[in-house]
């Protein structure tokens, strides 16, 4: 993602291609789809790629290898992926998105191949569990893993907190952001909480600030509100 523009990212569950077409883009610099709680399947990633002007990362439905070799063939730009809960797991990941001698993902006739995506796409495990979080400066350091992309909301329900904004919650995200620059490596989070936005590391690489829903929601609101003060 060498021509990352912006650190603002936002997160899509629910727009389809002719909808994201549509969508303004200036001032984002990637997109996060996602496979795991969205409306997506591995096929749609292809139809969202085609209209996408920013850098795309998927969120994996699962650790699966031969699910994450799929989602690598659509030529994505990498793929953030969930419920990583020690080293051992994150060195698995390495393994199966990476092609020999540092993995074992094979090749073949995919998009990504036809149409040139990159030769090495981001592997940015996730950090949302307290498991993750004991392991994290191990698995920031993993040869193979490019950054580490916090879930603030399912850390919170690991570390048995009320909230993102908790303290614990909070200095956790902190320990991941410091893990990652010891590492020289990416740290991203999902935010989609303007509370939480001013606690957030300033210098995060990657940051979804919301959600395509939320997109839609207040973009909606504001115009029947424009449309009732008239």
């Amino acid at each position: 993602m060498t021509d990352l523009t912006s650190p603002m990212g936002l997160w899509l569950g629910l727009l389809g291609p002719d909808s994201l077409e549509a969508l303004p883009t200036e001032g984002l610099g990637w997109l996060g789809v996602d496979l795991q709680h969205g409306r997506y399947d591995v096929a749609d990633l292809t139809g969202l790629l085609r209209v996408a002007r920013v850098p795309v990362l998927a969120r994996a439905a699962s650790q699966a290898a031969d699910h994450l070799a799929r989602v690598l063939d659509t030529g994505v730009d990498g793929v953030i992926v969930p419920g990583v809960e020690s080293t051992a797991q994150a060195a698995a990941l390495v393994q199966a998105v990476r092609f020999p001698p540092e993995g074992v993902r094979s090749t073949g006739v995919t998009r990504s191949v036809l149409t040139g995506g990159p030769a090495r796409p981001l592997l940015l495990p996730m950090v949302e569990t307290r498991g993750a979080l004991d392991d994290v400066e191990a698995i920031a350091s993993l040869p193979g893993v490019d950054g580490v992309f916090v879930g603030p909301y399912d850390l919170s329900l690991s570390l048995a907190r009320p909230s993102v904004v908790d303290d614990e919650v909070v200095g956790a995200i902190g320990r991941v952001h410091r893990a990652a620059r010891e590492a020289g490596v990416l740290c991203g989070a999902f935010s989609g909480n303007r509370d939480l936005d001013p606690l957030l590391p300033a210098d995060l690489d990657l940051v979804a600030v919301d959600t395509d829903v939320s997109v839609v929601r207040e973009g909606a609101r504001a115009v029947l509100e424009r449309r009732v003060r008239r």
